[in-house]
């Protein structure tokens, strides 16, 4: 009803200055452009900073100690994965590699003779039970012929002398048997002590591989190389500098990716969904927002302060650096208003309002401004229904100034 008020007051305001003109004289219309009020939906949003930030930094430090030898790189050099940035001084563990390997080149011959040993036990073997199943042979049939001799003898039909030699051939056939078997339990006895040296031959050789890997770590970790793709960002020593394991030599970061974290409040963050989509401005890589999206909602360890963390995942896009400055605009509801052109905003005697025109009359209406879009403002407290707003020429019209709409 105030606003009414000033509205119709205003309206009558050009019939009193008409009147205080002197008669013949006749005040100009001022030539402007109006433009309806419009009532649509506003979007509330929160105004959120943050600085981009890479996903992938590290600081690649020294494994093992020793006197850098050189650092391959300089602060901005673009690196690949796998590309080696600093030598230590290995020259300690090339020496211990060199002794390792003629250990394990040694045991490895002692495996090899060892299995010729093995070979040469088992044709023992071999030949020796040959002996003894031959040697068995021989002892049965000077048996056989003993027992037959015997029969010839008791018969009359051989001498004594002759049996008794049948009798000493089936003795000495028999000590031959007894031999045999001592000769093939020694054959084996041998195999088995072959197979035994040829396990602990091997169990050396396995020793001595392990001490070439051994020996191949502190060689490996004088090497440093780039953990992923990126930029060099950080070099904290030179060569000649001596350093310690942990010590840091250089930081890399992959500035392809990137994201911004905000802290939003717990009651906004409950409109959010991770995967959607929003709008990061970074002024240093343009005036348009980049179109980004929400990788993950963080809640705070601390219930006291009330708000998550918004993990936003920032697409790549020339010129984007890690530590931009970055603006996220966040709508977490929206509402119903009047809106005007942003055009048609004004300040008199310190007061923001419109001109509202009417019957050929601009009339001051003061008031309340809501939310502020690229092209538009809200007007809070105002039924804008069937009014229209100065746009253009207003800095030649004051309250109650005659005007004509022109198109």
């Amino acid at each position: 009803m105030r606003l009414g008020a000033v509205v119709m007051a205003g309206l009558l305001l050009p019939a009193c200055a008409h009147a205080t003109t002197s008669p013949g004289t006749a005040v100009p219309a001022v030539p402007i452009t109006v433009a309806p009020l419009r009532y649509v939906e506003l979007a509330t949003p929160i105004e959120l900073a943050g600085s981009l930030a890479a996903v992938q930094s590290v600081t690649v430090g020294a494994i093992s100690a020793g006197r850098v030898v050189s650092v391959n790189v300089r602060i901005g050099d673009v690196v690949r994965r796998g590309d080696v940035i600093a030598q230590i001084d290995a020259s300690g563990s090339v020496a211990a590699l060199a002794q390792a390997r003629a250990s394990a080149a040694a045991a490895a011959a002692a495996e090899d003779a060892s299995a010729s040993t093995i070979a040469a036990a088992t044709a023992s073997v071999a030949s020796a039970a040959a002996q003894l199943e031959a040697a068995r042979s021989r002892e049965a049939l000077a048996a056989t012929t003993s027992a037959r001799m015997a029969n010839l003898y008791a018969q009359g039909a051989i001498s004594q002398q002759q049996r008794d030699q049948s009798q000493a051939d089936a003795a000495e056939a028999q000590a031959s048997v007894a031999q045999a078997q001592a000769g093939l339990a020694g054959a084996r006895h041998n195999l088995a002590a072959a197979h035994a040296q040829s396990h602990a031959a091997a169990e050396s050789a396995i020793g001595a591989q392990a001490g070439v890997a051994a020996a191949n770590v502190p060689l490996r970790d004088a090497t440093l190389t780039a953990p992923f793709g990126g930029t060099i960002v950080n070099k904290f020593v030179a060569p000649g500098a001596v350093v310690v394991p942990g010590s840091p030599v250089v930081t890399v970061q992959n500035a392809h990716d990137l994201e911004v974290d905000v802290a939003v409040p717990d009651e906004a963050a409950a409109t959010l969904v991770p995967g959607a989509a929003i709008d990061v401005g970074v002024e240093a890589a343009g005036s348009s927002p980049i179109r980004a999206h929400i990788r993950a909602i963080v809640a705070s360890q601390n219930p006291a302060l009330r708000s998550s963390t918004l993990k936003i995942a920032v697409p790549t896009r020339p010129g984007l650096q890690p530590g931009m400055y970055a603006r996220v605009s966040i709508v977490t509801h929206t509402h119903s208003g009047w809106v005007a052109p942003l055009a048609a905003l004004v300040t008199r005697a310190g007061q923001s309002g419109v001109f509202a025109v009417r019957a050929g009359v601009a009339t001051f209406v003061p008031l309340q401004t809501g939310t502020v879009g690229a092209t538009t403002v809200e007007l809070v407290g105002i039924n804008g229904r069937g009014m229209q707003v100065a746009v253009s020429g207003l800095q030649r019209i004051d309250d109650g100034s005659r005007v004509a709409v022109t198109r």
